[in-house]
């Protein structure tokens, strides 16, 4: 039985489990401060690309070390990145999926903008029991620290952060 177990833990897989999805867009909504009109997260499509890098410590250091080029990556590096950007783009489409829940249950709006969409949480305050939750410090500190290093991420364009961290560092990007 113990073996069966190791096997389904194994299939796991955490980019398609819509519940880990939700919690760290809230917890990155919220600890980016993404909770009016005016403070809204430009393009959802980078959620794509942080919820696996705020998800695990090397990511995170991968993206604040290379990011605009601040060190040439080595092979392994680059390797690590190439996964990250196309493990990523697969995801695009389910991460837009749990957004339109989370619109519908009145979590987050949507704001279509030129070419992207934008969002923010709701009520913030609501959330923040849930997103200050000892369980999520090792995520919070992960977004704090990206916060600190990468300026205005939330309102970043999404091609300048493609750009900037996979472009640079030699991944072949998809989009133009």
């Amino acid at each position: 039985m113990r073996n069966l177990f190791d096997i389904k833990r194994l299939m796991y897989n955490n980019s398609e489990d819509l519940y880990f999805i939700t919690y760290n867009i809230i917890l990155l909504l919220y600890h980016l401060h993404c909770k009016s009109e005016k403070k809204q997260f430009k393009d959802y499509r980078k959620l794509a690309f942080l919820i696996p890098i705020i998800s695990d410590e090397k990511k995170t250091r991968i993206l604040i070390d290379y990011y605009k080029g601040k060190v040439t990556p080595n092979n392994n590096i680059h390797k690590e990145l190439n996964r990250i950007y196309y493990d990523s783009i697969e995801n695009i489409i389910l991460i837009r999926y749990v957004l339109v829940i989370m619109e519908r249950k009145g979590i987050i709006n949507l704001v279509a903008d030129t070419n992207k969409t934008n969002l923010f949480i709701n009520d913030i305050e609501e959330f923040e029991l849930f997103a200050e939750d000892k369980r999520f410090n090792t995520e919070k500190q992960r977004i704090l620290a990206i916060k600190k290093n990468i300026n205005s991420l939330s309102r970043l364009n999404y091609m300048t952060f493609v750009n900037e961290f996979f472009k640079r560092n030699g991944v072949a990007i998809w989009e133009n």
